[in-house]
């Protein structure tokens, strides 16, 4: 009888033991698809960031349209019409 109760109580601790070992196998799983996926989140979020910052200069050109437009024609020398432009030029430091 004793041998028969000894061999349940070793089946019941590896079975015991089986089933812990496949309980701490599951969480370090999880943990790492957790960090996993938490890096994913955080990745997408800076997308979402820098999208987030392209649309308000697409936004502010758009609502600020003529002045863009005028900034962009005057960096490219252009004036209204009717409008005079003065470039300055340099002083020739020979003549002093």
């Amino acid at each position: 009888m004793k041998a028969g109760k000894k061999k349940k109580s070793i089946f019941l601790r590896v079975a015991l033991l089986a089933f812990s070992v496949y309980v701490l196998v599951s969480l370090v799983q999880l943990q790492m698809d957790i960090q996993k996926r938490q890096q994913q989140l955080d990745d997408i979020k800076e997308q979402i960031r820098v999208q987030t910052s392209l649309n308000e200069d697409v936004q502010n050109k758009t609502d600020h349209y003529e002045r863009y437009l005028e900034e962009k024609s005057r960096e490219q020398g252009m004036a209204r019409p009717g409008e005079t432009i003065y470039k300055e030029i340099p002083a020739d430091s020979s003549e002093n």
